[in-house]
């Protein structure tokens, strides 16, 4: 699979014109999308040697009952639960079908995957959160407590209306005058964190406008490459997995036995066992998953060998 372009430092952000539409962002769309992929590539590349074989079963149709059935061949025989092979097979295709899910419905929604994978990527995206984050905290706290001091101060030059004590006046002036000071600096910070806060550069809008196309672009080329290939390794580990859990059932004497004493005809494979369970449903009753194991029992008589 051709890799991505590696990061060209000289892409790097240098400038900010003081509109801040020239802003370049400090990594590029290829390097984040190659970046977020990565873990990707290494699950594919575990599997790279299988992309090309013939054998395989359909993942998304079997998965379910794949599992199931594996699920009850370890309640007849629970020496089936701590094979190392099946276990580790079992685990490949649930690595597999993360880095599926990573390539598809975890970046199906275009803008949230812009913000997860280019803007996240971004140290001054980030710092732009902080500081925008940090404005409005500090904005909230001063508001507030402009209206605490303003509701004290009232209070206080009440107070003052009705004391006939000089030292009251006394005490009560001082306070009336630190509660006016720390209400004008309540208001200058307010004023100040909202002029921050209002000349700040919308680092979000201006990447939106200047990569969001290409990154969705870069993207839609990405998950149909890795898509491919991931449905094509998947089609063939759910092969691999299900050979390997029925060749050990097959010897196992305790499943024998069950297929022996169940009626259960034909040899020891999913097919088997999948036929054997439709017939005991009833056909007026099927659910949407039952239908889909119909599907499935059909699939696998056309692609049996």
């Amino acid at each position: 699979m051709a890799k991505l372009p590696k990061h060209n430092n000289s892409q790097e952000s240098k400038e900010l014109s003081s509109s801040g539409k020239n802003r370049s962002s400090t990594y590029d769309v290829s390097t984040t999308l190659q970046n977020y992929f990565s873990s990707v590539e290494g699950t594919i590349d575990k599997s790279s040697d299988v992309v090309n074989t013939k054998k395989g079963l359909d993942y998304f149709l079997s998965r379910r009952f794949l599992i199931t059935s594996y699920n009850n061949l370890k309640g007849l025989d629970p020496s089936l639960h701590d094979h190392k092979m099946i276990k580790k097979k079992l685990k490949v295709l649930q690595d597999l079908n993360k880095a599926y899910y990573a390539v598809t419905e975890k970046v199906g929604a275009q803008h949230l995957a812009f913000e997860m994978i280019f803007l996240r990527a971004q140290p001054e995206y980030i710092k732009f959160l902080a500081d925008k984050q940090r404005c409005i905290d500090g904005i909230d706290i001063a508001t507030s407590l402009v209206r605490s001091l303003n509701f004290e101060i009232e209070n206080i030059e009440a107070e003052l209306e009705k004391t006939k004590s000089n030292k009251t006046d006394i005490e009560l002036e001082k306070r009336l005058k630190k509660a006016r000071g720390d209400y004008v600096d309540a208001i200058h910070k307010n004023a100040s964190l909202t002029e921050e806060l209002n000349a700040m550069d919308d680092i979000k809008a201006i990447y939106t406008e200047i990569y969001f196309e290409p990154f969705v672009t870069e993207l839609t080329e990405l998950k149909v490459q890795y898509k491919k290939v991931l449905l094509k390794i998947l089609s063939y580990k759910a092969y691999d997995l299900d050979y390997e859990i029925w060749k050990h059932a097959s010897k196992s004497a305790l499943i024998r036995e069950y297929f022996k004493e169940s009626g259960i005809t034909g040899d020891y494979s999913t097919k088997t066992f999948l036929r054997y369970y439709l017939n005991t449903l009833s056909k007026d009753k099927l659910g949407d998953e039952q239908r889909e194991l119909f599907k499935l029992l059909k699939y696998l008589e056309q692609n049996s060998s």
